[in-house]
């Protein structure tokens, strides 16, 4: 049995079972307190003496009841206790799942699967209508055999027509990382709403996870039409219109988040996203409120340093917007990427377009700065940074007799010129550099060397117009 040992220690999240939801009102309090009790004294029997006499008095004969009491024994880790409510419930209970569900789970929570699935399986046979041991047996196997896993779910589909089997298999699917055949599964089902909550739920992450965020945001909706009060369906709708870029709709489902969520459940990832959300609003400041919160609640995470900057660019706080991406940089260290320095560069070249003409060669020359250093620090993005700081560099000055671009123009020119598999766009952007050499020699009345650079030119652009009029002079 011990291929399935490591497979079990999910089977308990299925513990909304059948048979417990048909419990009383009265009984669920019953047992939900001597829960309490028993796990309070971690399971002592000496402790529990008295509160488990009274509970017997009145719920004995009772094989959920024992069941129930078997499980607060099980989760203060007291097995043999667990184990003998479980015997008791199947004496009083012979034809009732609880007993035998209760067993499998003790065997679950011990790592040992193959105990665990043949107790499962036997609720199966003595309570054909109780849907958990089906779910339960076909959980625990479903890595090793799950064709084997998929027959007793569709066995429990024949006694009990009305069960969500589809969804079962989801679940089990999904527990088990095995997304894609989850949602294949999940696909299936005829009403979603019929579907407990927190298989809903889990439909809705699995869509998310694979990036479904149209079916995502769809089950989100459904689940808060179904309940609104489970926060969490309003969260992934947030989440999901955050990535469908619906950033207006994104707001309104995070205040209904934050308006039903209890502060304790509230994460740093939730402030986070609802800030993309504002920012994707335009609500620039109360984004910034939201950024701040997570950086008061983790400072690990330093991509919010990112999206400050993002915002401080936004409102044209130019100063603020490079000193945070600065600090983002410098925080990730060696995990910054040639496009986080190039953030820099579009911070100071979007300067320049908003600042008196006297203050635009300054900008651009920490856009060329930036640049200078992707060069030097990322030999795959080499190319594309210099020439990069040629196109800067003229527009720093336009004057192409005085030559301010050409040592970058000259210097792409030996990084791409000799490629034997050169792209469209090297081709293109050698065009550029041949075009600006061959008017910067005839401005500066070299025509031989004009000519050598217009001849370059016009092989790849046999048309151009200016290559044609420096080769005929």
């Amino acid at each position: 049995m011990k291929p399935i040992k490591y497979l079990v220690a999910g089977a308990l999240m299925l513990s909304i079972s059948t048979s417990s939801m048909a419990q009383t009102s009265a009984l669920q309090q019953e047992i939900d307190a001597i829960t309490q009790t028993v796990t309070a004294a971690n399971g002592d029997v000496k402790a529990t003496k008295d509160a488990v006499k009274l509970f017997l008095k009145s719920y004995k004969k009772n094989p959920e009841a024992l069941a129930g009491l078997g499980r607060a024994y099980m989760a203060a880790h007291n097995f043999t206790e667990a184990t003998k409510y479980a015997e008791m419930a199947r004496k009083v209970g012979k034809n009732v799942a609880a007993g035998y569900i209760l067993q499998g789970d003790i065997y679950a929570v011990q790592d040992d699967g193959g105990n665990a699935a043949t107790w499962y399986q036997q609720a199966t046979m003595f309570d054909p209508q109780d849907a958990t041991g089906y779910v339960k047996y076909a959980k625990v196997y479903q890595k090793i055999d799950p064709k084997g896993a998929v027959e007793m779910l569709e066995k429990l589909h024949q006694v009990k027509p009305d069960y969500p089997y589809e969804a079962a298999a989801g679940y089990m699917y999904s527990q088990n990382n095995k997304l894609k055949t989850a949602m294949e599964w999940y696909d299936k089902v005829p009403n979603v709403k019929a579907l407990d909550d927190y298989i809903l739920y889990d439909y809705l992450s699995t869509a998310y996870s694979l990036e479904q965020y149209e079916k995502a945001l769809q089950l989100a909706q459904a689940g808060m039409q179904k309940n609104p009060e489970f926060a969490s369906f309003a969260k992934m709708a947030y989440f999901s219109c955050n990535k469908l870029e619906k950033y207006t709709e994104a707001v309104n489902y995070a205040q209904n988040y934050f308006a039903k969520e209890k502060a304790e459940n509230i994460r740093p990832a939730d402030y986070l996203y609802y800030g993309d959300a504002l920012k994707g609003a335009g609500r620039l400041d109360e984004a910034v409120a939201q950024y701040q919160k997570v950086i008061e609640l983790d400072n690990t995470k330093t991509e919010i340093l990112k999206s400050l900057s993002e915002i401080y660019l936004q409102k044209k706080q130019y100063d603020r917007a490079l000193e945070l991406q600065t600090q983002y940089i410098d925080a990730i260290g060696s995990e910054a990427s040639y496009k986080d320095y190039e953030t820099i560069a579009d911070i100071y070249i979007d300067q320049s377009e908003n600042v008196a003409e006297s203050e635009k060669n300054k900008a651009l020359a920490g856009a060329d700065l930036a640049y200078a250093t992707i060069a030097d620090k990322f030999d795959y993005a080499k190319e594309y940074a210099v020439y990069k700081r040629a196109n800067i560099h003229h527009q720093m000055n336009t004057d192409i007799k005085a030559g301010a671009a050409k040592p970058y123009y000259e210097e792409f020119i030996a990084l791409v010129e000799n490629k034997a598999d050169k792209s469209a766009s090297d081709l293109r952007k050698l065009g550029v550099c041949y075009n600006y050499l061959a008017v910067y020699y005839i401005q500066n009345d070299q025509t031989a060397k004009a000519k050598e650079f217009a001849k370059k030119l016009q092989e790849l652009q046999p048309d151009n117009d200016t290559a044609k009029q420096i080769l005929a002079l």
